[in-house]
Protein backbone atom coordinates (compact mmCIF):
# COMPACT_ATOMS: atom_id res chain seq x y z
CA UNK A 1 0.00 0.00 0.00
CA UNK A 2 2.85 2.22 1.01
CA UNK A 3 4.46 1.56 -2.73
CA UNK A 4 1.17 2.25 -4.47
CA UNK A 5 1.13 5.77 -2.52
CA UNK A 6 4.51 6.38 -3.34
CA UNK A 7 3.66 6.12 -6.82
CA UNK A 8 0.53 8.39 -6.66
CA UNK A 9 2.37 10.84 -5.26
CA UNK A 10 5.51 10.96 -7.19
CA UNK A 11 2.75 11.00 -10.77
CA UNK A 12 1.13 13.79 -8.29
CA UNK A 13 4.74 16.09 -7.97
CA UNK A 14 6.01 14.90 -12.00
CA UNK A 15 1.96 16.07 -13.13
CA UNK A 16 2.39 19.35 -15.45
CA UNK A 17 -1.61 19.75 -15.14
CA UNK A 18 -1.21 19.88 -11.06
CA UNK A 19 1.98 22.17 -11.23
CA UNK A 20 -0.24 24.94 -13.22
CA UNK A 21 -3.16 24.76 -11.04
CA UNK A 22 -1.18 25.76 -8.34
CA UNK A 23 -0.14 28.59 -10.39
CA UNK A 24 -3.69 29.29 -11.13
CA UNK A 25 -4.06 29.35 -7.22
CA UNK A 26 -1.29 31.87 -6.98
CA UNK A 27 -2.53 33.97 -9.42
CA UNK A 28 -5.86 33.94 -8.34
CA UNK A 29 -4.79 34.91 -4.80
CA UNK A 30 -3.31 37.52 -5.80
CA UNK A 31 -6.50 38.96 -7.75
CA UNK A 32 -8.93 38.18 -4.88
CA UNK A 33 -7.90 40.23 -2.21
CA UNK A 34 -6.51 43.16 -4.31
CA UNK A 35 -10.40 42.81 -5.67
CA UNK A 36 -12.37 42.36 -1.99
CA UNK A 37 -9.89 44.05 0.56
CA UNK A 38 -8.97 47.05 -1.55
CA UNK A 39 -12.26 47.78 -2.62
CA UNK A 40 -14.63 46.89 0.33
CA UNK A 41 -11.81 47.79 3.25
CA UNK A 42 -12.07 43.65 4.20
CA UNK A 43 -9.54 42.76 6.40
CA UNK A 44 -7.23 39.38 6.47
CA UNK A 45 -10.00 37.21 8.91
CA UNK A 46 -13.03 38.56 6.71
CA UNK A 47 -11.13 37.62 3.48
CA UNK A 48 -9.96 33.84 5.21
CA UNK A 49 -13.76 33.52 5.79
CA UNK A 50 -14.58 34.36 2.54
CA UNK A 51 -11.63 32.11 0.57
CA UNK A 52 -12.71 29.02 2.96
CA UNK A 53 -16.05 29.07 1.65
CA UNK A 54 -15.12 30.05 -2.08
CA UNK A 55 -17.27 27.06 -3.69
CA UNK A 56 -17.34 27.51 -7.03
CA UNK A 57 -13.51 28.84 -6.80
CA UNK A 58 -12.77 25.36 -4.86
CA UNK A 59 -15.17 23.52 -7.35
CA UNK A 60 -13.67 24.83 -10.28
CA UNK A 61 -10.01 24.45 -9.94
CA UNK A 62 -11.07 21.15 -8.12
CA UNK A 63 -12.95 19.04 -10.82
CA UNK A 64 -10.00 20.50 -13.12
CA UNK A 65 -7.46 18.98 -10.98
CA UNK A 66 -9.88 15.46 -10.94
CA UNK A 67 -10.28 15.68 -15.14
CA UNK A 68 -6.04 16.01 -15.02
CA UNK A 69 -5.34 13.49 -12.28
CA UNK A 70 -8.49 10.95 -12.35
CA UNK A 71 -9.62 10.77 -15.39
CA UNK A 72 -6.62 10.60 -17.40
CA UNK A 73 -5.95 7.17 -15.84
CA UNK A 74 -8.69 5.86 -17.04
CA UNK A 75 -7.99 7.23 -20.80
CA UNK A 76 -3.94 6.03 -20.23
CA UNK A 77 -5.18 2.34 -18.88
CA UNK A 78 -2.84 3.15 -16.11
CA UNK A 79 -5.50 1.60 -13.80
CA UNK A 80 -5.71 -1.58 -16.16
CA UNK A 81 -1.87 -1.38 -16.06
CA UNK A 82 -1.60 -1.40 -11.89
CA UNK A 83 -4.63 -4.50 -11.64
CA UNK A 84 -1.70 -6.61 -13.89
CA UNK A 85 1.14 -6.10 -11.70
CA UNK A 86 -1.11 -8.02 -8.60
CA UNK A 87 -2.84 -4.84 -6.55
CA UNK A 88 -6.68 -5.14 -5.52
CA UNK A 89 -8.65 -2.61 -6.87
CA UNK A 90 -9.84 -1.45 -3.39
CA UNK A 91 -6.03 -0.54 -2.90
CA UNK A 92 -5.99 1.21 -5.87
CA UNK A 93 -8.71 3.48 -5.42
CA UNK A 94 -7.71 3.72 -2.28
CA UNK A 95 -4.22 4.73 -3.00
CA UNK A 96 -5.23 7.62 -5.26
CA UNK A 97 -8.15 8.70 -3.14
CA UNK A 98 -5.41 9.21 -0.28
CA UNK A 99 -2.98 11.71 -2.74
CA UNK A 100 -5.80 13.14 -4.88
CA UNK A 101 -7.15 14.58 -1.48
CA UNK A 102 -4.04 15.62 -0.61
CA UNK A 103 -3.27 17.54 -3.41
CA UNK A 104 -6.79 18.84 -3.35
CA UNK A 105 -5.93 20.23 0.82
CA UNK A 106 -2.73 22.10 -0.51
CA UNK A 107 -4.61 23.70 -3.76
CA UNK A 108 -7.00 24.84 -1.18
CA UNK A 109 -4.36 25.80 1.57
CA UNK A 110 -2.67 27.44 -0.70
CA UNK A 111 -5.46 29.94 -1.89
CA UNK A 112 -6.89 30.34 1.12
CA UNK A 113 -3.72 30.89 2.86
CA UNK A 114 -1.72 33.66 0.21
CA UNK A 115 -5.63 35.24 0.37
CA UNK A 116 -5.45 35.64 4.10
CA UNK A 117 -1.82 37.19 4.25
CA UNK A 118 -2.35 39.63 1.27
CA UNK A 119 -5.51 40.65 2.76
CA UNK A 120 -3.68 41.23 6.43
CA UNK A 121 -1.15 43.13 4.79
CA UNK A 122 -3.80 45.59 3.21
CA UNK A 123 -6.19 46.33 6.67
CA UNK A 124 -4.80 43.91 9.12
CA UNK A 125 -6.08 40.49 10.33
CA UNK A 126 -9.16 42.08 11.67
CA UNK A 127 -8.76 40.46 15.53
CA UNK A 128 -6.81 41.35 18.38
CA UNK A 129 -3.93 38.13 19.17
CA UNK A 130 -5.27 35.94 22.10
CA UNK A 131 -5.84 32.72 22.98
CA UNK A 132 -9.49 33.04 21.63
CA UNK A 133 -8.55 34.50 18.08
CA UNK A 134 -5.83 31.25 17.52
CA UNK A 135 -8.44 29.09 18.88
CA UNK A 136 -11.00 30.74 16.67
CA UNK A 137 -9.26 30.87 13.18
CA UNK A 138 -8.13 27.05 14.39
CA UNK A 139 -11.90 25.85 14.65
CA UNK A 140 -12.57 28.01 11.11
CA UNK A 141 -9.79 26.18 9.48
CA UNK A 142 -10.61 22.53 10.68
CA UNK A 143 -13.99 23.77 9.41
CA UNK A 144 -12.90 24.70 6.03
CA UNK A 145 -10.71 21.73 5.41
CA UNK A 146 -13.29 19.62 6.64
CA UNK A 147 -15.49 21.23 3.49
CA UNK A 148 -12.76 20.72 1.06
CA UNK A 149 -12.09 16.85 1.32
CA UNK A 150 -15.92 16.66 1.30
CA UNK A 151 -16.10 18.50 -2.15
CA UNK A 152 -12.62 15.86 -2.77
CA UNK A 153 -15.28 12.82 -2.18
CA UNK A 154 -17.53 14.39 -4.33
CA UNK A 155 -15.07 14.99 -7.06
CA UNK A 156 -14.06 11.10 -6.77
CA UNK A 157 -17.27 9.93 -7.18
CA UNK A 158 -18.63 12.40 -10.30
CA UNK A 159 -14.96 11.11 -11.88
CA UNK A 160 -16.07 7.57 -11.65
CA UNK A 161 -19.08 8.10 -12.98
CA UNK A 162 -17.91 9.81 -15.99
CA UNK A 163 -14.33 8.45 -16.15
CA UNK A 164 -13.97 11.50 -19.00
CA UNK A 165 -12.47 14.30 -18.72
CA UNK A 166 -14.74 16.84 -20.18
CA UNK A 167 -17.55 15.16 -18.78
CA UNK A 168 -16.57 15.07 -15.02
CA UNK A 169 -15.09 18.67 -15.46
CA UNK A 170 -19.08 19.80 -17.21
CA UNK A 171 -20.83 17.20 -14.67
CA UNK A 172 -19.44 19.03 -12.16
CA UNK A 173 -19.15 21.97 -12.28
CA UNK A 174 -22.95 21.80 -13.47
CA UNK A 175 -23.86 19.78 -10.16
CA UNK A 176 -21.98 23.23 -7.77
CA UNK A 177 -23.66 25.72 -10.02
CA UNK A 178 -26.86 23.61 -9.37
CA UNK A 179 -26.88 23.94 -5.23
CA UNK A 180 -25.58 27.06 -5.42
CA UNK A 181 -28.56 28.16 -7.59
CA UNK A 182 -31.09 26.51 -5.53
CA UNK A 183 -29.65 28.41 -2.48
CA UNK A 184 -29.60 31.66 -3.89
CA UNK A 185 -32.86 31.34 -5.91
CA UNK A 186 -34.84 29.75 -2.23
CA UNK A 187 -33.09 32.00 0.25
CA UNK A 188 -36.13 33.72 1.52
CA UNK A 189 -38.10 30.35 1.18
CA UNK A 190 -35.38 27.87 1.91
CA UNK A 191 -36.25 24.36 0.37
CA UNK A 192 -36.35 21.92 3.66
CA UNK A 193 -33.50 19.61 2.26
CA UNK A 194 -31.11 22.42 1.25
CA UNK A 195 -29.23 22.44 5.06
CA UNK A 196 -28.64 19.00 4.51
CA UNK A 197 -26.57 19.48 1.19
CA UNK A 198 -22.38 20.12 1.54
CA UNK A 199 -22.15 23.16 -0.41
CA UNK A 200 -25.10 25.24 1.96
CA UNK A 201 -23.21 23.95 5.03
CA UNK A 202 -19.55 24.78 3.62
CA UNK A 203 -21.31 28.03 2.92
CA UNK A 204 -22.43 28.61 6.76
CA UNK A 205 -18.89 29.02 7.93
CA UNK A 206 -18.36 32.31 7.06
CA UNK A 207 -22.08 33.75 6.72
CA UNK A 208 -24.39 32.28 9.05
CA UNK A 209 -22.41 33.43 12.10
CA UNK A 210 -24.03 32.60 15.55
CA UNK A 211 -26.37 30.75 13.89
CA UNK A 212 -23.64 28.18 12.20
CA UNK A 213 -25.34 25.18 14.06
CA UNK A 214 -21.35 22.73 14.48
CA UNK A 215 -23.50 19.46 14.97
CA UNK A 216 -25.67 19.59 12.12
CA UNK A 217 -22.26 20.82 9.90
CA UNK A 218 -19.92 17.60 11.32
CA UNK A 219 -23.04 15.55 10.84
CA UNK A 220 -23.45 16.52 7.30
CA UNK A 221 -19.86 16.18 5.90
CA UNK A 222 -19.16 13.00 7.38
CA UNK A 223 -22.34 11.52 5.98
CA UNK A 224 -21.45 13.21 2.48
CA UNK A 225 -17.79 12.03 2.39
CA UNK A 226 -18.39 8.88 3.39
CA UNK A 227 -21.09 8.06 1.40
CA UNK A 228 -19.59 9.69 -1.71
CA UNK A 229 -16.31 8.03 -1.09
CA UNK A 230 -17.68 4.57 -0.47
CA UNK A 231 -20.06 4.81 -4.02
CA UNK A 232 -17.12 6.09 -5.65
CA UNK A 233 -15.33 3.13 -4.49
CA UNK A 234 -17.75 0.63 -5.27
CA UNK A 235 -18.72 2.35 -8.92
CA UNK A 236 -14.22 1.83 -9.52
CA UNK A 237 -14.78 -1.85 -8.33
CA UNK A 238 -17.52 -2.44 -10.82
CA UNK A 239 -15.98 -0.38 -13.69
CA UNK A 240 -14.35 -2.00 -17.10
CA UNK A 241 -10.51 -1.25 -16.75
CA UNK A 242 -9.53 -2.04 -19.91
Amino acid sequence: MRNLIGAEAFKLAKSLGFKLLLCVNIVSTLIYPILFAVGAKATGYQIMLNASVDVLHHGFIGYLYAAVFLCREFSNRTYAASLLCGYPRWKIFLAKAVVFLSGLLLLFGVYVGLSTMYGSIANGFGMEVSLKTVWNVFGQAVCGLAGCAVMGAVMLLVAAIARRAIVTLGLGIGLTYGFLWLETTFRNHPLPFMKYIYTYQIGQIGYAGEDFGLGLFWGVMIITFLAALAAAAFLFEKAELK
